[in-house]
Parts: C-alpha cells; structure tokens; sequence
C-alpha cells in the first residue's frame, strides 16, 4: 500500500512544477523541501540567480524556471538531499530523474538497477546513463525511467554480491566512509559501531551519536539508521517503532533573547 506522507509528497511537488512549455525546453530543478527550517545552501550555491532569494531563512525555497539549467549545482549543496533535476526531453519513452547518490560502490554507465520512490519501494527498472562525482562525497546518478514515474523516482537500489550472499551497497569494502548524518558528519562506520557496541533503538543511537539532531531534523538519515537497526535486530522497521516528530520552533534573533523586541 502507498505511503500517505509519499503521496503527499508527491502532489506538492507536482503542484510546484514548471508549465509544461517548460518543462519541453531542458532539464528543471525540483526542491522537495517543506520543512520552514534554517537553510539556504541551495540559494547560495546557484550561479543562475535561480533560486529566489530569501527574506527569512526559514523560507522554502523556490525556483525561477526561466533561469534554471538543471545544472545540478543546488543538488550537491542539499543536506536534506531534498533537490533532484528532471529532464523530460531525453527521448520520446523516457525521462531522466537525476538523484544525489551517497553510497559506495557507484553504480556505472550502462548499469539497470532498481527504481525506487520516496519511501524505498521499487516501482520499476531504470538505466544507469551518467554518474557525476563532487569533492563532497555527493555523487549525482542520471537514471533513464519511464515517463509515467518521472514524478516517482527518486532514487535507487544497487545490489552487489559478497561471499555466498547478497547484501546492500552501504556494506560494502571502503562504505564505511559513506557519509549518514551529514548534519553531525556521522559516517556508516561510526553507525555500525555504535549499533555494534549494542545501541539497537532510534533513541539510543541519537544519545550515542546526535545522529538526526542537527538542523534538517534526520530528513535523510533516520531512514538509513532505521535500515540497519533492522538489520542488526532481524525485524521489519515497522516494529521497531519510528520517531517522534515535533512541530519546528522558529528561531529568535539574539534582540529579542536581550529584551530589544525592535530588533
């Protein structure tokens, strides 16, 4: 059964697309970001004067289209890894869905993997058509769908094989440097450990190490670290018990700590 809070999801993004005129002239942006939290590395990283600017930087993010090149320069920035670059134009049957990519090994040119939505379920195959590497370890896989799930995809999976069995691409030999809080720079290592060292609840490994306490609220992590606590604890996430979520609370100007409410 779809996930309500994908669908939902979904049928933002899709209300926030550009118009279909432009949609046929290139590759667009898409910000998957509607938290009101302080972040504006997306801003900052477009040369285009894409992004609009900010009068608050708790705003959400919004992009001209008229400027935007799909370059994919926010998409390296994100912490949320909440940016990805569509391009409708690759052919008459298939769309390309460019997506941050966090883990080792890549994926290579040519390759077919497993499309998956936003809530890690495969919806069907996609092609491997270009892999792009960043000094900040965030990697941009170009994934060729079918146009129906070019508002679905949103990311992949890459199984690879190791002594009798399978097992999933953040175990692999060198994964460890792979980057799962980037919020507290938690690497998988440091989360292996910790699960290892036996923290096997959500809260105990945020107690050992912060993990999903930094200001993008565990948007992208706590799905990594639900994934392997399932793992060490041999159950489905969904008995493990997910988090508690909060109602963000805007933050205050230093004026109004002092009592200068004007400021």
């Amino acid at each position: 059964m779809p996930n309500s809070h994908a669908m939902e999801v979904e049928q933002k993004v899709r209300e926030r697309l550009p118009s279909p005129k432009r949609r046929k002239q290139g590759p667009y942006a898409v910000f998957e970001c509607f938290q009101s939290i302080p972040c504006n590395p997306c801003y900052t990283a477009c040369k285009f004067g894409a992004v609009k600017p900010l009068t608050d930087i708790n705003d959400l993010p919004e992009v001209y289209y008229d400027k935007c090149t799909g370059c994919g320069l926010c998409m390296t920035a994100c912490p949320g890894l909440a940016v990805f670059v569509i391009d409708e134009t690759y052919s008459e049957d298939k769309t390309v869905v460019r997506i941050p990519y966090e883990f080792l090994p890549l994926p290579q040119v040519g390759d077919t993997v497993d499309a998956v939505d936003r809530d890690g379920q495969v919806v069907g195959k996609a092609q491997v058509v270009k892999v792009q590497k960043f000094p900040n370890k965030t990697s941009i896989v170009s994934l060729a769908v079918d146009n129906s799930l070019a508002q679905t995809v949103r990311g992949m999976k890459l199984a690879v094989t190791e002594g009798n069995g399978a097992f999933s691409a953040p175990r692999c030999k060198g994964c460890g440097e792979s980057i799962v809080c980037r919020c507290e720079d938690i690497s998988m290592e440091e989360l292996l450990k910790t699960i290892g060292d036996g923290n096997l609840t959500l809260n105990e490994v945020k107690l050992a190490t912060r993990a999903s306490m930094g200001p993008c609220q565990g948007k992208t992590c706590i799905s990594l670290i639900m994934k392997e606590l399932s793992t060490a604890a041999g159950k489905p996430v969904e008995e493990l018990g997910g988090p508690r979520y909060r109602v963000p609370v805007k933050p205050v100007t230093i004026g109004a700590i002092r009592g200068d409410r004007s400021k």
